[in-house]
Formats: C-alpha cells, structure tokens, sequence
C-alpha cells in the first residue's frame, strides 16, 4: 500500500517534467526555426511578468467634432485605402514583406513610393499588428533597417512570449485562476512590448495620424461583437465616418419588422461613442489583441457600456438590449469578415462620391479550397472552425463591387488583390501549409518573403496603371 502512495504521487511529476521538457524543446525548436534568422527582437527581455487589465473609460467630451481629413496625400492624387488580412503571424509578415515592396514602387505625379501615399489602413487580428506596427513606427519608414525590424517583429513567436512565461513564473498562471485576467490579457501586455512604442493610446495615435507634415495612416482595428454580431471599429475617425454598409431603405426584400432591425444592425458598424466611451485613453495593443481574440482559443475583451453617455444621435446605431448590456465583448475581426474591407463600404459612404479612391487589399489568408473526399473523413474540431471561417469570409468579396457601384462612381474607383499564392505547385503547396498561429519557422519565412516579391511584381504595371488612371489632371 506504502508503495502505491509513493508511485500515485511520483507519477504526476513525472508527467509535469514532462510537459515542462518537451514546452522548451518545442519552444527552442520554433525560436531556432523562425527567429534566429535575425537578431532583433522588440519583445526579448520585456517581458511584462504581471499582466494588467483596465478598463475603458466614459465619454466625457462629445468627440463628434473632431474629425480627421481624408483627402488624399498628394494634390490632385487617389485617396489610397490598405486593408490587410487576419491570418496569425502568416499574414502579419506577408503584410511586411509586401510593404517593403510596394515602397520600391513609384508613382507618377506622387512624392514618393505607393506605401508613402497610403492614408488608412484597416487590419484583422494580425493584419492590425502589422498595421499598428507600421503606423506606430511611420516616421521611422525610410531608414535603411526599417523593414527587417518590421519583419522580425511580425515573425516574433508570441505563442510563447504570451503564455510560456508561465512556467518560468508561475504567478501569470494563478493571475488566470484566480483573477479577471484573461489570455487575450497577456497577449495585449506582449503586444505591447512588440510594438516598441510603450503604452501607446489612440491619444497618442492620433498625433501621428495628424502630423501635418507627414501624417501617418489612419488606422482602423476590427472585432466583431459577439453580444450582436456586429463589426466593432477602433479607431481615431468619429462615428459619423461610419454609417450603414448597405442601404436597406431601397431594398425591395420583404421580412419581418424585427427581422428588418436585425438586418439593419448586422451591417451597421459600432465604434467607442456607440458604447458612451473615450477611445482616447484605450490602448493600441490591446484593440489588436481584442481583434485577434480567436473564439474559444482566446477570450473576447470584455468593455464597459455607458449607456448614459451615449449621444442622443447615435442610439439608434443599436438596439435596446445592446445599450441596456452592462458589458460589450470584442472577439476576432475575422468572425465579421477577414479581410477589412467591410469598413470602407462605410468610410466611402462619407467621401465625394467623385472623389478617385484606390484601394489596396493585403491578403494573407489560405484560400478556400474544395476538399476531395476519396473516403469517410472524420473532421476535427480545428478543421470545422477553419472552414467555417473561410465559408464566411469569403462570400462577401462576390459582392463588394456592386455594393461600391450604389454610392460611389465607378470610373473613380479601383481596387487591387495582391495575394499570398505561389506560382509553382511545390512553393503553392508550402504556403497554404503555413499555420494560422502567432510564430513562424524559418522555411515559412523565406516562402513568404519569396511570395511577396512574386506577388507584387506581377501587380505592380496594374497598380500604377490604376492610380494614373484616377489621378485628377
């Protein structure tokens, strides 16, 4: 009996070293593969040991007024839009090694490159960490190791950065047993860390966005609300910038009267206004990480609705449960749509509709391939997720162009897809192999950066072609 107890409580740690030596072969194996290609790394030894959740504060001031102007950067020129994908790590650095790209091309009639002409950019999950990081560090976009430090930051395996402090300090793992502190928490604070800019707010944001001599790009952070099913915008830009996606005023389709506010809702994008809060005070990493809060693997970010706050013009935005909610909860972006573009189908609404608008679209996510079933095939759980996800997301690019084509004049528009896709069967095959995570291997670096050069090179006569197209003359 003596030497069952003693083998009942050896066994689990026995197991516990276990689990504690194959996390650091696994981590060191990941680290080797992806981040030892460079020597920069914004998050090594920041590691903030005591994770900090705050929240959101009331709306004090009415910030309706205190728009910011999307004329285009140089006279007579298109507004140029950005949206980059969600996709894990995959998508952040295939947004770098694109942007390195498109800062070689020059543009006729422009002051600089196309990545120079930018003026929003709207991210998913990781497309806003790649957003945010450029954006943050803008003015820092023409020295000479501007784009490797971005790509090594994108590459940085935050997997670990986020959650394997845990066993090296293991007060982070009772902070998530024993307090509000959330998974989607420690990312922020590692986010944080990533960004290189400190505790940075959308106060501070903001500054950069308005630099009158060379603003940087607006930036738009997309979740979706799980309470209503709506696209969730953090962002500078007022909530006048961002009416309904779709008119539904003219549509002929005939449904219920609360069928009709479901549907009026769903394409009606919310901001912190709509929720009585000051977006001023929020910090940047942690509207990334609410962006990038994949349901169930991590928790939505958790906000405080003041409805009393709210302004009279905007109640209507929403419904009643919604504003009588004590809570908002933000999950991924790529629930709504995963490519960012929803948000423009409002931001456009608010421009001339004459006004020459170029769209530029960051795609690093897996296509949506037919799956050949030859025989029975038992889905996993991650499986269905995935698909579930590709069905929904992909849909709505049938459909952006005549949505466009109803409020905007269609000689004043173009759009370009530069897509993550090889161009020989071996590199293709390796690319859609590439995990939808927070690390990448060396070998997926390297697919990536070849991707991207491949990508934009045969983009490149058809985006300068567009924007000399819609240049004012």
């Amino acid at each position: 009996m003596k030497k069952q107890n003693e083998a009942s409580v050896i066994l689990p740690y026995r197991y516990f070293i276990l689990g504690i030596f194959f996390l650091f072969v696994s981590v060191i194996h990941s680290d080797y593969l992806g981040a030892k290609t460079s020597s920069y790394s914004p998050a090594s030894g920041a590691s903030r040991l005591v994770a900090r959740r705050e929240s959101n504060d009331p709306l004090a001031v009415p910030i309706a007024a205190t728009d910011i102007s999307l004329r285009p950067k140089t006279p007579n020129a298109p507004l140029v839009l950005m949206s980059i994908s969600g996709g894990g790590s995959r998508a952040a650095y295939y947004a770098a090694c694109v942007m390195e790209q498109l800062a070689q091309i020059r543009l006729p009639g422009s002051r600089g490159s196309v990545l120079d002409e930018v003026r929003v950019i709207s991210g998913i999950s990781a497309g806003s960490l790649a957003g945010a990081w450029f954006t943050l560090h803008y003015h820092e976009r023409h020295e000479p190791d501007f784009f490797e430090r971005f790509k090594a930051a994108m590459a940085t395996n935050l997997l670990w950065r986020s959650y394997g402090h845990m066993v090296v300090f293991p007060p982070l793992a009772l902070e998530l047993v024993a307090t509000p502190i959330t998974r989607t928490d420690l990312l922020a604070n590692e986010i944080e860390h990533l960004l290189g800019a400190g505790g940075v707010t959308f106060e501070g944001l903001r500054a950069l966005e308005c630099d009158p001599a060379d603003p940087a790009p607006i930036l738009i952070i997309n979740g979706t609300l799980l309470n209503s099913g709506q696209r969730f915008v953090m962002t500078n830009l007022p909530a006048k910038r961002f009416p309904p996606q779709v008119d539904l005023k003219t549509s002929k389709v005939r449904v219920s009267p609360r069928d009709r506010q479901i549907l009026e809702h769903l394409v009606q994008p919310l901001t912190f206004e709509d929720i009585g809060s000051d977006i001023r005070s929020f910090r940047v990493a942690r509207a990334v990480a609410a962006s990038a809060a994949y349901p169930i693997a991590l928790a939505p970010l958790r906000l405080t609705i003041y409805s009393d706050k709210i302004p009279p013009e905007l109640r209507g935005r929403s419904n009643e449960a919604l504003r009588e909610s004590r809570y908002l909860y933000v999950a991924d972006g790529g629930v709504y749509e995963n490519h960012g573009i929803d948000p423009f189908m409002s931001v456009l609404r608010t421009v001339d509709r004459r006004q020459p608008v170029l769209l530029i679209v960051i795609d690093g996510s897996q296509r949506m391939e037919t799956v050949q079933v030859t025989r029975h095939k038992i889905w996993d759980p991650f499986s269905v997720i995935r698909k579930l996800y590709d069905i929904g997301v992909f849909r709505p690019l049938a459909f952006y162009p005549q949505i466009v084509k109803e409020f905007h004049d269609p000689s004043s528009f173009d759009g370009i897809f530069i897509r993550m896709e090889g161009y020989d069967p071996k590199h293709d095959a390796l690319l859609q192999r590439i995990p939808t995570l927070f690390k990448l291997s060396r070998t997926h670096r390297e697919a990536l950066d070849i991707a991207a050069q491949e990508n934009v090179a045969r983009m490149q006569q058809t985006l300068q072609s567009a924007y000399q197209r819609l240049r004012r003359r």
